[in-house]
C-alpha cells in the first residue's frame, strides 16, 4: 500500500504542476501522513502549498475556522460531513491554493462509539471555482496504522477524481468554444459570398437591334 500512496502521490503532482495549481492540505486523524507524503516528492513546492495537523478540536477552530457548535453537546462532532468540509474551506481561505484537501476520522483502536465506529473518515476536497465532494468511508477495525494509510489513500484518489472533472470541464468548455467559432467562422463566409453577389454586373449589354427582315415584303394581305 505503501508505494500505492506513493504512486497516487506522484500523479497528483504532475497532475497540479501541469494546470499550475497548488493544494492545501488540513490533517486530523492523519496526523501529517498526507503532508509527508507529498513532501517526499522532489520538487513538490512548486504545487504543495500548505499542511495543518489540526489534531484537536480547538486547533480546528483557531487554525481552519471550524464552527465551534460542531462540538457542542449534540453537535455533530469531528468526525462528520459538517467539518470535514469546513476544514476543508478554511485550508483553502488561508492558503490561497487552488485545491485543499481535508480527513477526519478515527483510526483507532480506541476513540471509537456506537455510532462512530473505529475505521470510520470523512475526507473533503474543495476547489477555487465552488466546486467540492465530501465523502465517508469506514474500514472496519484494522491496525491503526493501516488505518491511517487506508484513509490517505483514498483521500489521495477523491483529489484525482476531481482533479478528472476538472478536466472533463476544460476539455467541454475547449469543445464548445471550437464550436462557437466554427459557426462564426461559417457565418462570416456567409456574408462574404452575399457581399460578392451584391456587386455582380451583367458581362454584356442588351439592346434592340433594327432587324433586316422587310416584313410588308413577306405578308400576303388576301
Amino acid at each position: 500500500m505503501v508505494e500505492e500512496i506513493a504512486g497516487l502521490a506522484s500523479r497528483i503532482g504532475r497532475r497540479l504542476k501541469k494546470r499550475q495549481w497548488t493544494i492545501s492540505v488540513a490533517e486530523s486523524c492523519t496526523g501529517g501522513l498526507i503532508s509527508s507524503t507529498f513532501t517526499d516528492i522532489s520538487g513538490s513546492s512548486e504545487w504543495f502549498k500548505q499542511g495543518w495537523v489540526v489534531y484537536s478540536n480547538s486547533s480546528k477552530i483557531s487554525e481552519v475556522d471550524v464552527s465551534p457548535s460542531s462540538f457542542d453537546e449534540g453537535g455533530v462532532g469531528a468526525v462528520s460531513h459538517q467539518v470535514a468540509l469546513q476544514m476543508a474551506h478554511g485550508a483553502r481561505h488561508h492558503s490561497g491554493a487552488d485545491i485543499s484537501l481535508s480527513i477526519t476520522g478515527i483510526a483507532g483502536p480506541t476513540g471509537g462509539t456506537e455510532s462512530k465506529e473505529v475505521g470510520l473518515v470523512y475526507v473533503a476536497v474543495t476547489t477555487a471555482d465552488g466546486r467540492y465532494i465530501v465523502r465517508r468511508n469506514d474500514f472496519g477495525t484494522n491496525d491503526r496504522i493501516e488505518n491511517k494509510r487506508s484513509f490517505v489513500q483514498f483521500a489521495m484518489r477523491m483529489v484525482l477524481e476531481i482533479l478528472d472533472h476538472s478536466d472533463d470541464l476544460d476539455d467541454r468548455r475547449r469543445r464548445a468554444e471550437e464550436r462557437r467559432i466554427s459557426n462564426d467562422e461559417r457565418a462570416d463566409q456567409a456574408v462574404d459570398e452575399w457581399d460578392g453577389a451584391s456587386g455582380w454586373a451583367p458581362q454584356g449589354a442588351s439592346r434592340a437591334e433594327p432587324s433586316s427582315v422587310d416584313f410588308a415584303s413577306e405578308t400576303h394581305w388576301d
